[in-house]
């Protein structure tokens, strides 16, 4: 296992520990590991899964750490 899979791994688990009765696939869309594809119109959601094959394992270690600080800017509100 490389060094981002033990990051993102670590991120995640921190936060199921935080919030445990949040199911595993509902912790994937809100940490923004998993994301719905694009909406062109607004009037017309997408709720399609976007293909996160090809997304580097960094983008992901991003993605969730842009989603924990928005969490935390939000509790303290």
């Amino acid at each position: 296992m490389i060094k981002e899979h033990k990051l993102i791994l670590k991120l995640l688990e921190s936060y199921l520990e935080k919030n445990p009765s949040q199911r595993f696939g509902q912790a994937l869309f809100n940490l923004n590991i998993n994301q719905f594809q694009k909406t062109t119109d607004p009037r017309n959601p997408n709720y399609n899964l976007r293909d996160i094959y090809n997304d580097n394992d960094l983008d992901i270690v991003e993605r969730i750490k842009n989603r924990l600080d928005l969490i935390e800017s939000q509790r303290n509100k």
